[in-house]
């Protein structure tokens, strides 16, 4: 369990993603900022940490215990069960494992990390059974181990966060709403973030395969993402990016998107649309018009801008500003 892996460019895709914290929490090897969000039947808490050493804890709880993890960043994590030798749940950096334990009796172990960014979601056991049929082998094999009393693991491992499933997390800690509509507008999100991870596992997918790229074209690829992540407003075009980067235009497309999972364009498009988002909610009313804030991310004409803002959060920028 102890073992020392390099996990510090895994996932850079969580970039384009600015996630937001309430509170932080620090002790002699730990600062941990993180972010609560309760619904009737949901806990989900978001944590971004930096370790300096390598910590395995006993926990202890004499109740069911189900969870919905995402790993979005330089992270990882693992529990051993006390009484079973063979009974172990892994997360691993960039992938989503969702699993169930009768009881917690048991290890924690979680490693050195910096700026390690994990997503988690507590289930009821009434809330799951409600969402997940056993119409599909893996959901059914997993309820079954559940009713059984047994640990299970959805699709028996880790998939990879797709970037559909990026952009649900990233909804759902930025969401504006309060009161029902909040616990709507979640448990929605978290009933879609169930229906991609069974999709991937019913599917056989496994998104982002970064295997056999070499480490120095993986570092120009995340440094053409911090490149759009800080430029987003400028226009640029593959032949000048190639040049910056110095990949050949072909090799540059088809790398970015197996590293990314998306497309140069759709990236920028990701990032523009989410620095949108954060001025809209964010910004003072009367300080910004939705033109200001087009004309900010890098959109001359407003109509495409409210267009493309409108297939990705399925309102037009002018609605969404008078929900916020």
């Amino acid at each position: 369990m102890r073992q020392s892996i390099n996990r510090q460019r895994v996932d850079e895709s969580s970039r384009m993603f600015s996630y937001e914290f309430d509170s932080i929490i620090t002790d002699d090897s730990l600062t941990q900022e993180y972010r609560q969000i309760k619904t009737d039947e949901l806990d989900l808490h978001f944590y971004k940490s930096n370790r300096t050493k390598e910590r395995e804890t006993y926990v202890y709880r004499d109740l069911s215990y189900i969870q919905m993890h995402y790993e979005l960043s330089n992270g990882y994590t693992a529990y051993q069960s006390k009484h079973e030798s063979k009974a172990a749940v892994r997360t691993e950096s960039g992938k989503c494992t969702t699993f169930y334990l009768p009881e917690l009796d048991g290890y924690l172990y979680d490693p050195v990390c910096k700026n390690a960014v994990s997503f988690e979601i507590e289930i009821t056991e009434k809330w799951l059974r409600s969402n997940l049929s056993e119409s599909s082998k893996s959901s059914y094999e997993f309820l079954k181990r559940m009713s059984n009393k047994e640990i299970a693991v959805l699709g028996k491992g880790s998939y990879s966060i797709s970037p559909e499933m990026r952009q649900l997390i990233y909804e759902i800690n930025t969401c504006p709403y309060t009161g029902l509509v909040r616990q709507l507008y979640v448990e929605g999100k978290v009933m879609l973030l169930l229906g991609l991870q069974l999709h991937q596992i019913e599917c056989g997918l496994n998104f982002i395969d970064k295997d056999g790229m070499a480490k120095s074209d993986l570092d120009r690829y995340y440094y053409l993402g911090e490149i759009l992540t800080t430029e987003y407003s400028m226009k640029h075009s593959i032949e000048e990016l190639s040049l910056r980067i110095g990949i050949n235009r072909t090799k540059l497309q088809s790398g970015f998107k197996q590293c990314f999972g998306l497309t140069i364009h759709e990236y920028l498009i990701e990032v523009r649309m989410n620095e949108a988002y954060r001025l809209l909610r964010d910004a003072p009313k009367g300080s910004y018009s939705v033109v200001d804030i087009a004309t900010q991310v890098g959109y001359k004409h407003y109509n495409h801008f409210s267009f493309m803002f409108k297939k990705k959060f399925g309102v037009p920028p002018s609605a969404f500003m008078l929900f916020v």
